[in-house]
């Protein structure tokens, strides 16, 4: 049966490892929200509040476009 959408609200679903849905579960119990979309909510706006990107994920997203020019360099 289809999920009941609640009016002024859009689903949005993420694949995530077990350990990012561990991390959230810990942050949700360290903070004390209710509900998943409470703590998404503090999440985004923390981050978009401090205007910050980890460094490291950018550095992780080279790497793997690198690696994947590599690859398709191999092909041909």
């Amino acid at each position: 049966m289809p999920r009941h959408q609640k009016a002024g609200t859009v689903r949005f679903d993420l694949d995530i490892s077990p350990e990012a849905h561990a991390r959230f579960a810990a942050i949700r119990r360290q903070l004390g929200f209710r509900t998943k979309t409470a703590t998404f909510e503090a999440i985004i706006y923390s981050v978009s509040a401090k205007d910050v990107i980890d460094p490291a994920v950018i550095e992780r997203m080279a790497a793997q476009i690198d690696r994947t020019l590599e690859a398709i360099d191999s092909l041909t």
